[in-house]
């Protein structure tokens, strides 16, 4: 291919347009997209089901990996139905949540939960688990109760693995979060993917996982000025 030819001028001389259009073509229809609001509900919709469901997911999450990583009883237990969990995709779910909850809003927010509370519960897990033993002896020889030790020594030691599952589960939050559109939605950025595969509309599509893409990624960027932000106030 000779040096200097456009991008949609080699996409159009290479590739089916009805496979891969122009990106002409995918920016026009962005722009009415985002002209119509279409594409802003979508996203709106999209991000509110990641909101609920990540909320859920990385509270129950903590819990679960703090009581893992500090009960070791529990851990034994406990910590196998997780392992056997985390081979589970979330897509595999999708089914089963609807016929338990509907399908509705919340069967949505239960396969999100779910996968942010395996990733966040096991760094979580993770991090208690490996608090060194000297802290705690030392917390035990000042006299601190178990209490005092958990809040002031495991805490802070597991926080950066917290804050490292929060950060993997984004990512994860909106794997589920597309699983779970693309099989029963009526709105949402995976809806809109679904209903163009079969409309034959690649445009629409490439719009869709163009917007996937970037809500994702600026969601990560954001949770990253936040958590630097936090440890700038901690610091000072």
């Amino acid at each position: 291919m000779r040096e200097g030819i456009p991008l949609e001028v080699a996409v159009h001389l290479t590739v089916k347009p009805e496979l891969l259009p122009r990106p002409a073509e995918v920016l026009a229809v962005l722009i009415q997209m985002l002209r119509s609001g279409e594409l802003t509900a979508a996203a709106f919709a999209s991000l509110k089901r990641v909101a609920v469901g990540y909320g859920i997911g990385t509270i129950g999450g903590i819990a679960t990996g703090l009581l893992l990583g500090s009960v070791r009883s529990i851990n034994s237990t406990v910590g196998l139905i997780v392992e056997f969990l985390k081979g589970i995709p979330p897509i595999a779910l999708v089914p089963l949540a609807i016929m338990w909850l509907g399908i509705g809003e919340p069967s949505k927010y239960a396969v999100i939960a779910y996968i942010v509370w395996i990733v966040v519960g096991t760094s979580t897990a993770v991090g208690a688990g490996e608090v060194p033993l000297v802290r705690l002896r030392a917390g035990s020889f000042l006299g601190l109760s178990r209490g005092a030790i958990f809040a002031r020594i495991v805490l802070p030691s597991a926080a950066p693995y917290v804050v490292s599952g929060m950060r993997t589960a984004i990512g994860f939050a909106f794997v589920a979060l597309v699983s779970a559109e693309l099989i029963a939605a009526n709105s949402g950025i995976g809806q809109i993917i679904m209903d163009a595969r079969f409309a034959l509309q690649t445009e629409r599509m490439l719009v869709g996982l163009l917007t996937l893409g970037a809500l994702g990624a600026a969601t990560q960027v954001l949770f990253d000025i936040a958590m630097t932000k936090s440890r700038s106030s901690l610091a000072a």
